[in-house]
């Protein structure tokens, strides 16, 4: 919203403010506030209408105070009274709202005013102003379908309204862009049914395999009981045959026994004197180890760690 749009704006709330009726008594200070306020003499203003809020009785004199801090560009304190102010009895809170939405735009916080000025819609619906500004605040953080419904709604609340060519041709644009976020979802739409329908040809192939391979495991485990019963049939050969050599070797069993315990005493003498070379070899080795770290170790002591374990790591 540009400096043009925030004096409408507020000229706009000034004048429903200054038409709509009261049954309070003015004090002093709302008056005079008041008088310099519509003389441009802003700064002059505030102090008494700020003693006319203090005084109580003037519920106006929020209206002209938002107002003058905004003019300033005071807008924290402008902001401040609008809050306070719609917690005061009797004050334009539909007014103040808007002259909130106003100030929170002014300060770049579009977020805040949006609410505010959903706050004003909803105090009268057919209050067109806030509806506008909600559209340029919904606009600002990019929430466009939201735009332009409030756009579309503003030019219904006020055909005859003299930015109805601009806020038209927004409305061209982001029917447009609404257009292209159909044209894209639809896209999206459609990408997601085709891989649906991969999925489940993906998923038939796989039910197919799974029952081939169901039927090879079946014929594979038929194939397995015929192998196992030749296997049988064969083991039980063999024990026939080895039942019959076995006749043969315990007669030769006795011969063998005698070269066998040869053999062995000849076997454990030859891993004895191995065993005694081996251990012979680990000793002198183990000597040699610890001399060598020990050398190793006074030679590292004024090293630097550059860090070789970590790249090793």
């Amino acid at each position: 919203m540009d400096r043009g749009q925030k004096k409408i704006g507020f000229f706009l709330s000034l004048a429903i403010a200054f038409f709509s009726g009261t049954a309070y008594c003015q004090s002093d200070n709302f008056v005079t506030g008041e008088k310099l306020f519509k003389e441009n003499r802003v700064e002059e203003c505030v102090p008494f209408l700020k003693n006319a809020i203090n005084e109580g009785g003037s519920p106006k004199a929020y209206l002209y105070l938002s107002l003058a801090y905004y003019q300033l560009e005071m807008y924290q304190e402008s902001l401040d009274v609008c809050s306070d102010g719609m917690k005061v009895s009797g004050t334009d809170k539909k007014i103040l709202a808007f002259n909130a939405g106003n100030t929170c735009f002014a300060m770049g916080d579009y977020y805040t005013a949006e609410r505010w000025y959903s706050l004003a819609i909803a105090a009268n619906r057919l209050y067109a102003p806030p509806v506008l500004n909600r559209a340029n605040a919904e606009l600002k953080q990019e929430k466009y379908s939201q735009s332009l419904a409030d756009y579309k709604l503003y030019l219904d609340l006020s055909p005859n309204d003299r930015q109805k060519p601009e806020i038209e041709q927004i409305i061209i644009l982001l029917e447009g862009w609404e257009k292209n976020q159909q044209a894209k979802l639809a896209e999206e739409q459609r990408l997601k049914e085709e891989e649906a329908r991969i999925l489940a040809e993906q998923n038939r192939l796989l039910m197919e395999d799974q029952k081939a391979a169901s039927l090879k495991a079946e014929q594979d485990a038929r194939e397995a009981a015929y192998n196992a019963k030749l296997a049988e049939n064969a083991a039980l050969m063999e024990q026939q045959r080895q039942a019959f050599e076995k006749m043969l070797e315990d007669q030769k069993r006795s011969q063998e026994e005698d070269r066998r315990r040869a053999e062995d005493d000849a076997r454990r003498r030859a891993e004895e004197d191995v065993a005694r070379r081996r251990k012979l070899l680990e000793d002198v080795a183990a000597s040699l180890q610890d001399s060598e770290t020990s050398n190793m170790n006074a030679g590292a002591e004024g090293t630097v760690d550059y860090g070789y374990e970590s790249e090793l790591e």
